[in-house]
């Protein structure tokens, strides 16, 4: 049997969830007011209303090799891992898997960074358990997903910068700083898996324009994920403009999760999808 180990960053369906027991999940953290919170035992609103209150950035912790190896071991050694993580561009959390994975009981255990995070992850879950089912062998999945990984498109646009700058993350971004005044920034993770600024605008009518646009530009694609921080109306009108420009590609609407919310801030509005 194959199982498929990933991460609490990952907005997993839960209609997934329920259909497929192989699917296991292990969490980062937060610390809040200086008390460390797994992910799933906090809330989006939660982490912005501290973070908006305080002015000052939630520290997160990536899963311990520990964590890992944990929920490894946890699976019969006969069976197979594969482990699809949040993208390198923003956490270590793949490196603790990688060292879990020499470490377990299991002889096939592979390690992936997505190159995404939230509902991205999610579609590479799906095509795991796609190839899965289609009876593919082990190596031939890993295969697979890493050039999967390597597809994934991530667009952001954020309110603000703040949460980025406090948390250290803004990488190759950090040239959006000191630029023109309340400009919309789009943020992405690149073909080389940096986190780096696609453009920036003055209106958030831009700034979906430009994020369709990239869209548009790496189509056709497989799933598109829409991805919301306290957003979710408007989520839910850029969704219906997508399914009008892709009537024959599923299109979700999902939330973020308090880990991106402490990277990212409220108001985001993002664009996951596979590129083929």
């Amino acid at each position: 049997m194959i199982h498929i180990v990933t991460d609490s960053t990952a907005t997993i369906l839960p209609e997934i969830l329920a259909k497929h027991s192989n699917i296991h999940m292990v969490s980062l953290t937060l610390c809040i007011d200086g008390e460390y919170v797994e992910e799933s035992k906090t809330t989006i609103d939660d982490v912005i209303a501290y973070s908006e209150r305080e002015k000052k950035s939630i520290p997160t912790s990536q899963p311990s090799t520990g964590d890992f190896l944990s929920v490894f071991n946890s699976i019969p050694k006969e069976d197979s891992i594969i482990c699809i993580n949040l993208t390198s561009a923003v956490s270590g959390t793949v490196n603790g898997a990688r060292l879990a994975a020499k470490q377990c009981n299991n002889k096939n255990v592979a390690v992936i960074d997505s190159h995404t995070t939230a509902i991205g992850i999610c579609h590479m879950v799906q095509d795991a358990l796609e190839f899965i089912d289609a009876g593919m062998e082990f190596n031939d999945i890993v295969e697979k997903l890493n050039q999967v990984s390597l597809k994934m498109r991530s667009e952001f646009t954020i309110p603000t910068l703040d949460y980025l700058r406090r948390g250290g993350r803004l990488g190759k971004a950090a040239g959006l700083i000191g630029s023109i005044l309340k400009i919309k920034p789009i943020i992405y993770v690149d073909e080389t898996n940096q986190l780096d600024s696609l453009d920036k605008v003055r209106t958030e009518k831009k700034a979906i324009s430009s994020m369709i646009k990239y869209l548009e530009e790496n189509s056709p694609c497989k799933r598109i994920g829409v991805v919301h921080l306290q957003n979710e109306e408007k989520a839910k009108l850029l969704k219906n403009t997508l399914q009008e420009l892709y009537p024959n590609i599923e299109i979700t609407v999902s939330t973020g999760t308090p880990v991106l919310a402490a990277y990212l801030g409220p108001g985001l509005l993002g664009i996951i999808f596979e590129s083929l």
